[in-house]
Protein backbone atom coordinates (compact mmCIF):
# COMPACT_ATOMS: atom_id res chain seq x y z
CA UNK A 1 0.00 0.00 0.00
CA UNK A 2 2.84 2.35 0.75
CA UNK A 3 4.41 1.51 -2.65
CA UNK A 4 1.11 2.25 -4.39
CA UNK A 5 0.79 5.70 -2.82
CA UNK A 6 4.45 6.44 -3.63
CA UNK A 7 3.82 5.40 -7.24
CA UNK A 8 0.76 7.66 -7.46
CA UNK A 9 2.72 10.60 -6.08
CA UNK A 10 5.66 9.98 -8.46
CA UNK A 11 3.26 9.81 -11.40
CA UNK A 12 2.27 13.44 -10.78
CA UNK A 13 5.90 14.62 -10.99
CA UNK A 14 7.15 12.48 -13.91
CA UNK A 15 6.60 15.41 -16.30
CA UNK A 16 9.57 17.15 -14.68
CA UNK A 17 12.01 14.68 -16.28
CA UNK A 18 11.36 15.88 -19.87
CA UNK A 19 11.63 19.50 -18.69
CA UNK A 20 15.01 18.81 -17.08
CA UNK A 21 16.16 16.87 -20.14
CA UNK A 22 15.00 19.73 -22.36
CA UNK A 23 16.95 22.23 -20.28
CA UNK A 24 20.07 20.05 -20.59
CA UNK A 25 19.62 19.86 -24.38
CA UNK A 26 19.12 23.63 -24.67
CA UNK A 27 22.16 24.35 -22.50
CA UNK A 28 24.31 21.87 -24.45
CA UNK A 29 23.08 23.36 -27.73
CA UNK A 30 23.95 26.88 -26.65
CA UNK A 31 27.39 25.67 -25.52
CA UNK A 32 27.97 23.94 -28.89
CA UNK A 33 26.94 27.02 -30.84
CA UNK A 34 29.25 29.27 -28.82
CA UNK A 35 32.19 26.87 -29.12
CA UNK A 36 31.55 26.35 -32.84
CA UNK A 37 31.53 30.08 -33.46
CA UNK A 38 34.71 30.51 -31.38
CA UNK A 39 36.42 27.79 -33.44
CA UNK A 40 35.29 29.40 -36.68
CA UNK A 41 36.61 32.80 -35.56
CA UNK A 42 39.92 31.22 -34.55
CA UNK A 43 40.34 29.57 -37.97
CA UNK A 44 39.36 32.83 -39.72
CA UNK A 45 41.82 34.88 -37.64
CA UNK A 46 44.65 32.42 -38.33
CA UNK A 47 44.06 32.33 -42.08
CA UNK A 48 43.59 36.10 -42.30
CA UNK A 49 46.90 36.60 -40.47
CA UNK A 50 48.62 34.89 -43.41
CA UNK A 51 47.24 37.64 -45.69
CA UNK A 52 46.69 35.26 -48.62
CA UNK A 53 45.01 36.78 -51.68
CA UNK A 54 43.42 34.39 -54.17
CA UNK A 55 45.03 34.17 -57.59
CA UNK A 56 43.59 36.01 -60.59
CA UNK A 57 42.60 32.72 -62.21
CA UNK A 58 40.99 31.25 -59.06
CA UNK A 59 37.24 30.62 -59.03
CA UNK A 60 37.01 33.52 -56.54
CA UNK A 61 39.72 35.89 -57.83
CA UNK A 62 41.65 38.64 -56.04
CA UNK A 63 40.10 38.44 -52.55
CA UNK A 64 41.60 37.73 -49.16
CA UNK A 65 41.30 34.12 -48.03
CA UNK A 66 38.99 34.28 -45.00
CA UNK A 67 36.36 31.59 -45.56
CA UNK A 68 36.01 27.97 -46.61
CA UNK A 69 35.10 28.99 -50.16
CA UNK A 70 38.07 31.30 -50.67
CA UNK A 71 40.49 28.80 -49.09
CA UNK A 72 39.17 26.04 -51.37
CA UNK A 73 39.42 28.31 -54.43
CA UNK A 74 43.07 29.09 -53.66
CA UNK A 75 43.93 25.44 -52.92
CA UNK A 76 42.39 24.38 -56.23
CA UNK A 77 44.27 26.99 -58.24
CA UNK A 78 47.56 26.04 -56.56
CA UNK A 79 46.92 22.46 -57.62
CA UNK A 80 46.24 23.54 -61.22
CA UNK A 81 49.40 25.66 -61.31
CA UNK A 82 51.77 23.06 -59.94
CA UNK A 83 50.33 20.28 -62.11
CA UNK A 84 50.84 22.52 -65.16
CA UNK A 85 54.44 23.13 -64.09
CA UNK A 86 55.19 19.45 -63.40
CA UNK A 87 53.43 18.12 -66.49
CA UNK A 88 50.57 16.64 -64.46
CA UNK A 89 52.82 14.77 -62.03
CA UNK A 90 52.39 14.91 -58.27
CA UNK A 91 55.24 15.14 -55.77
CA UNK A 92 55.43 11.37 -55.34
CA UNK A 93 55.41 10.77 -59.10
CA UNK A 94 58.39 13.04 -59.75
CA UNK A 95 61.90 11.57 -59.82
CA UNK A 96 63.89 12.23 -56.66
CA UNK A 97 66.41 14.30 -58.56
CA UNK A 98 63.81 16.33 -60.46
CA UNK A 99 64.20 20.04 -59.55
CA UNK A 100 60.41 20.44 -59.83
CA UNK A 101 59.99 18.18 -56.80
CA UNK A 102 60.63 21.16 -54.48
CA UNK A 103 57.86 23.11 -56.23
CA UNK A 104 55.47 20.17 -55.92
CA UNK A 105 56.31 19.78 -52.23
CA UNK A 106 55.74 23.48 -51.51
CA UNK A 107 52.44 23.34 -53.41
CA UNK A 108 51.36 20.24 -51.47
CA UNK A 109 52.17 21.98 -48.17
CA UNK A 110 50.23 25.10 -49.15
CA UNK A 111 47.25 23.06 -50.35
CA UNK A 112 47.26 20.99 -47.16
CA UNK A 113 47.21 24.13 -45.01
CA UNK A 114 44.40 25.68 -47.04
CA UNK A 115 42.40 22.44 -47.00
CA UNK A 116 42.82 22.23 -43.21
CA UNK A 117 41.31 25.71 -43.01
CA UNK A 118 38.43 24.53 -45.21
CA UNK A 119 37.90 21.57 -42.88
CA UNK A 120 38.09 23.83 -39.82
CA UNK A 121 35.42 26.14 -41.23
CA UNK A 122 33.15 23.25 -42.18
CA UNK A 123 33.51 21.37 -38.89
CA UNK A 124 32.77 24.54 -36.93
CA UNK A 125 29.67 25.08 -39.10
CA UNK A 126 28.64 21.50 -38.35
CA UNK A 127 29.05 22.08 -34.60
CA UNK A 128 26.99 25.27 -34.81
CA UNK A 129 24.28 23.41 -36.73
CA UNK A 130 24.26 20.53 -34.24
CA UNK A 131 23.95 23.06 -31.43
CA UNK A 132 20.91 24.61 -33.11
CA UNK A 133 19.44 21.12 -33.56
CA UNK A 134 19.99 20.33 -29.87
CA UNK A 135 18.25 23.58 -28.90
CA UNK A 136 15.29 22.59 -31.08
CA UNK A 137 15.17 19.12 -29.48
CA UNK A 138 15.34 20.65 -25.99
CA UNK A 139 12.57 23.10 -26.83
CA UNK A 140 10.45 20.21 -28.14
CA UNK A 141 10.95 18.31 -24.89
CA UNK A 142 9.95 21.36 -22.84
CA UNK A 143 7.05 22.53 -25.02
CA UNK A 144 5.57 19.25 -26.26
CA UNK A 145 6.84 16.14 -24.47
CA UNK A 146 6.54 17.50 -20.93
CA UNK A 147 2.89 18.64 -21.32
CA UNK A 148 2.04 15.31 -22.98
CA UNK A 149 3.58 13.38 -20.09
CA UNK A 150 1.77 15.60 -17.59
CA UNK A 151 -1.56 15.12 -19.38
CA UNK A 152 -0.97 11.35 -19.54
CA UNK A 153 -0.32 11.28 -15.79
CA UNK A 154 -3.53 13.26 -15.15
CA UNK A 155 -5.56 10.92 -17.37
CA UNK A 156 -3.98 7.84 -15.76
CA UNK A 157 -4.69 9.29 -12.33
CA UNK A 158 -8.31 9.99 -13.15
CA UNK A 159 -8.81 6.52 -14.63
CA UNK A 160 -7.19 4.78 -11.69
CA UNK A 161 -9.30 6.92 -9.35
CA UNK A 162 -12.52 5.90 -11.13
CA UNK A 163 -11.49 2.24 -11.19
CA UNK A 164 -10.71 2.35 -7.50
CA UNK A 165 -14.09 4.01 -6.80
CA UNK A 166 -15.90 1.39 -8.87
CA UNK A 167 -14.25 -1.54 -7.09
CA UNK A 168 -15.05 -0.09 -3.66
CA UNK A 169 -18.77 0.07 -4.25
Amino acid sequence: MQFSSLFKMARHFVWIAPVLLGIVFVAAGVFMMIEGQDAKNEVRDAIEAENIITAEDASIPNVQVNSADTAKAQADVIEQHYLNITGGKTYSELDRNDPLRETALAAANLRTSLNLAVMGFRVSDLVIGMGAFMIAIGAAFILFISPAVYYSAVVAGSQSGSEGAGSES
